[in-house]
Order: C-alpha cells, then sequence, then structure tokens
C-alpha cells in the first residue's frame, strides 16, 4: 500500500524537480526512519567483511540507483497509470529471477504466467497511437527496466538476510543508492553548466520529503523484513495490491485516464502473476 502510492507522487513531482535530484532526494531522507532505527534497535556484530560490503553496494545500485533513476525518468514520459501496470509483474519477475539463480527450470505454469504477464505488458506499451508510441513506449520500457533491476538486487537481498539484518541492509542499500544518485545529477549538472530544475515551492519539498520517509524508507523496511523472513517468492505475493493501489490513487488524484486497455492489461498481468508464483510450477534443475 505504502508502495502503490509512490507511483503517482513521483509522477506528480516529475513537472517540478530533475528526475535524478528527485530520486536522490527521497532516497537520501528515506535514511532517516531507517538510522534511527537501527540505531534504537543497536543490533549486535556490526562489522561486515569485504564481500557483504561489496555485496551490499551492488544491492544499492540495483534497488535503488538504477531502480530509481530508470523510474523517474520513464515515469516523466509516461503515464502512473501504465507505471503501475508494469510493475505489477514485479511479483512474477522476482520469483523467475530467484528460480533462474538457483539453478531451478521453470515449469510449465510458471511460463505460461509469464507469458500473460508479459503479453499484459505489451497491451499497456503497444495500444496507444503511433505518435504518441515513440515517447511514451520509451518511458513505458525504462520503468519495466528499472523492475528488472529491482528484482535483481532483491535476489541478493534475499541471500544477504541470512548473515545480516534487514535494518543494516536498508539502511546501507539506501544510503549507497543516494550517494550514486546525487552523485549522477551534480555530474550532469557540471557537464551541462545548466542549474538543476528544483521546485522553489517549498509544499513540493514537503511531498518529496514525506513521498521518501514513508513510500520509501519505511516501506522498503518492510520489504527487506518480509523478504528475509518468508523469502522473496512468498513476499512478493503481497506486490498484487500496489497496481491497484497505484492505479486508484492516479485515477483519483492526477485526473488520469482508465481505459479498457489498462483493465485488459491489469487483468492479464495479474492472472499472469498468479499463475506464475503458485506453488508447484518448478522442478528443481
Amino acid at each position: 500500500m505504502l508502495w502503490g502510492t509512490s507511483l503517482p507522487v513521483i509522477k506528480l513531482l516529475s513537472t517540478h524537480f530533475d528526475p535524478l535530484w528527485l530520486s536522490g532526494l527521497r532516497m537520501g531522507v528515506a535514511c532517516l526512519p531507517q538510522a534511527l532505527l537501527v540505531l534504537h534497535a543497536r543490533p549486535s556484530g556490526w562489522a561486515l567483511n569485504l564481500r557483504q560490503l561489496c555485496a551490499l553496494t551492488v544491492c544499492g545500485i540495483l534497488m535503488v540507483y538504477i531502480n530509481q533513476w530508470l523510474l523517474a525518468v520513464g515515469i516523466a514520459r509516461s503515464s502512473a497509470t501504465n507505471a503501475s501496470l508494469i510493475t505489477a509483474l514485479n511479483p512474477l519477475l522476482s520469483g523467475l529471477v530467484a528460480l533462474l539463480l538457483l539453478g531451478e527450470r521453470l515449469g510449465g505454469r510458471r511460463l505460461a504466467g509469464a507469458m500473460l504477464g508479459l503479453a499484459g505488458v505489451a497491451l499497456v506499451i503497444l495500444h496507444r497511437p503511433a505518435a504518441e508510441l515513440a515517447e511514451a513506449g520509451v518511458g513505458d520500457l525504462l520503468v519495466l527496466l528499472a523492475v528488472l533491476s529491482f528484482t535483481f538486487g532483491a535476489v541478493l537481498v534475499q541471500r544477504l538476510a541470512r548473515g545480516i539484518d534487514a535494518l543494516r541492509i536498508s539502511l546501507f542499500v539506501h544510503a549507497v543508492g543516494a550517494a550514486c544518485l546525487l552523485l549522477h545529477g551534480s555530474a550532469q549538472a557540471w557537464a551541462t553548466g545548466a542549474a538543476p530544475r528544483l521546485s522553489p515551492d517549498p509544499l513540493w519539498w514537503w511531498v518529496a520529503v514525506l513521498s521518501g520517509v514513508v513510500s520509501t524508507g519505511i516501506g522498503g523496511l518492510m520489504w527487506n523484513v518480509a523478504i528475509g523472513r518468508i523469502g522473496m517468492s512468498r513476499a512478493s505475493v503481497w506486490l498484487y495490491w500496489m497496481p491497484v493501489f497505484s492505479v486508484l490513487v492516479s485515477v483519483l488524484f492526477l485526473g488520469e485516464s482508465l481505459t479498457l486497455w489498462h483493465l485488459v492489461g491489469l487483468g492479464l498481468v495479474l492472472a499472469g502473476t498468479r499463475l506464475g508464483t503458485r506453488s508447484g510450477g518448478a522442478r528443481p534443475a
């Protein structure tokens, strides 16, 4: 539910902030509640070995830096409704990536689910008129790549969670991602010689900060705790509700249109995700 509101908020804020700086700001403030929880919990065994540090850095780059960069740029070119439907593939892709990296074969049920889900996404992307497809279609594809980046990082988090508590994982991952986003934004501003686009209205800064703290900071922490306790495949099933909340918020508060194509695409994605994440769809390699 928390993540479901973040996509419409990103779409709204993209008209007031440069995408890189918006993402860096949201990820940076997301570290605040997590840092407070870490200080309060005082987990034992703070020391991390080099392998763990490298793995956490890769997670931060995949799950935060690349994911948020592509997501912000993609939503700016597309719509929050389309982005919500595409991110509905997250549970299916999470399960498939976990299976592939763990050396298991795809069963017929998971393969059929993948085909249904991808068909739904293709329907959402390609239903546009030709004049809109070049611009908005690229945005949709960027959102899809953002989802893929997140799922690969989430598989690595599941392995790390066996030896590191979820609090430290979340804090480290968001800190690395925020630093990369802000460094990228600074380098881009220096290279172009143009100041980044930042809203002069304090209201939008408050919206960005609250979105980062609640949707990203607390939501991301809850996700990492969940995949550490019950595994990514089981936790990802609850992401079914994310596109539902996102579409509702986009339609009610952003005034975006909800067409028959969106409903059919959402139905295919959710059906494919449900089919692909049911138990019994894979066999050991």
